[in-house]
């Protein structure tokens, strides 16, 4: 038993080395043959690795709170088309490194669908981080000061998915435009953005430290793009689902 246990720990089999014992039990009282036990092991060994990688994922992610497209009201919010969005959860956009943009003012849904969408994302194996414009910058300015900040563009750029919440609150100064545009620029075509944004397209100008980075921003963000400019009442003023 020794030798077998010392094997699975080398192998790195450590669900299996764990539960060993109960495993011969199993096959013992089923009087299973050798291809049924090695199909089982290799079976939970399968999944328990695969719930580690999602539970890692969702960490890593950063998403700010589990929600879902069905837990979403649309009948409240008849200016979001429902179908479109849910075909968005198909994650095809991703596989087709399209970006999602969503605008409108604040309580209308924006960080809601973004949420859920990431987190479809990251259970369907995608690599996803969730994050503030404001949160955004800060780390890029952060790694800047401790001269990481292309190790953070790179790490940034091999994800799968990346969202970018309530670009519009405050304007940038020249290093912050520069920084999201770089991030802007090192997705186009090869990873997929979500942004929320309280300001339309026209207004993204006094975002930017010069309107020749806005430009240039938009359009990369735009070429391959799904808009949705979202109207009506704030579910925060009806007393509805917070953080919306």
């Amino acid at each position: 038993m020794e030798d077998l246990l010392d094997g699975l720990k080398r192998l790195k089999l450590r669900y299996t080395r764990d539960c060993v014992d109960e495993y011969c039990r199993i096959a013992a009282a089923r009087d299973m043959s050798f291809y049924d036990f090695l199909k089982m092991i290799v079976t939970e060994e399968v999944a328990v690795r695969e719930e580690t990688q999602r539970t890692k994922r969702l960490r890593n992610a950063k998403i700010p709170a589990h929600k879902t497209l069905a837990e979403f009201d649309f009948s409240f919010q008849p200016s979001i088309p429902k179908r479109e969005i849910l075909e968005l959860q198909t994650l095809r956009f991703v596989e087709n490194h399209d970006n999602v943009i969503l605008l409108g003012p604040p309580g209308l849904g924006k960080t809601h669908i973004a949420t859920a969408l990431a987190y479809e994302a990251a259970i369907q194996g995608k690599d996803v981080l969730f994050t503030t414009a404001q949160e955004l910058v800060d780390n890029l300015y952060a790694a800047l000061a401790d001269g990481t900040v292309k190790n953070k563009l790179r790490a940034l750029a091999k994800l799968d998915l990346v969202v970018i919440d309530e670009l519009g609150y405050l304007p940038m100064d020249d290093t912050a435009g520069n920084h999201l545009f770089q991030v802007v620029s090192a997705a186009y075509e090869r990873q997929s953005l979500i942004v929320t944004s309280n300001r339309p397209f026209q207004e993204w100008g006094a975002l930017f430290p010069n309107p020749s980075l806005a430009s240039a921003t938009l359009d990369r963000l735009l070429h391959h793009a799904f808009v949705f400019t979202f109207s009506g009442d704030s579910y925060r003023m009806k007393g509805g689902t917070a953080s919306l």
